[in-house]
């Protein structure tokens, strides 16, 4: 009972974009401006992102605008996190985020949303829904196909770092070359 309560708040006051466009007129070779959401309580999977963000731009020689938000699976401070992050003490009772940082990175005009979570939560769910993207990525998961629009299909989810490559071989499948 509790939880149809909670998913009643959750959806009450969500709008999203209902109809996806027929056609998407990204081209992947040209995205400058690059979100990336992703679950980073363990620190191995954050090692993983700040490889994954160096490699998307180019070692350090391209000229690309990407940031990122995590989530950290506590309730602890958030006070000495040098990256854009948020928590449970970020997240009402009925599950959606709420925050500085989040508002920051949902109302990020960016040109493709590449997510990297290995479950859709409703958090996670929220800021898709929400986000001012253009193009978002990501692998299959639960409504993923209500949200994406590439699902990258992906064998093994046991690490960021095998998920992000699935991501990175299934946007090289489309990107123009």
């Amino acid at each position: 009972m509790i939880a149809k309560i909670k998913e009643w708040f959750f959806y009450r006051d969500f709008t999203v974009k209902d109809n996806m466009p027929e056609s998407i007129r990204a081209n992947i070779n040209k995205e400058q401006n690059i979100c990336i959401l992703y679950d980073g309580t363990n620190e191995t999977d954050r090692k993983s992102l700040h490889r994954f963000k160096k490699l998307l731009n180019g070692n350090g020689t391209g000229n690309r605008n990407i940031k990122s938000l995590a989530f950290i699976d506590n309730a602890l401070p958030l006070d000495n996190v040098d990256y854009a992050a948020y928590n449970h003490k970020n997240i009402k009772w009925h599950g959606v985020p709420f925050g500085e940082k989040v508002e920051e990175f949902i109302n990020l005009p960016s040109d493709i949303l590449i997510v990297l979570c290995k479950n859709m939560l409703p958090h996670f769910e929220y800021i898709v829904a929400h986000s001012s993207t253009d193009f978002i990525v990501g692998p299959f998961l639960k409504k993923s196909e209500k949200y994406f629009n590439l699902i990258v299909e992906t064998e093994n989810m046991d690490s960021l770092e095998k998920l992000s490559q699935s991501i990175i071989k299934g946007i090289d499948k489309i990107a123009v070359k």
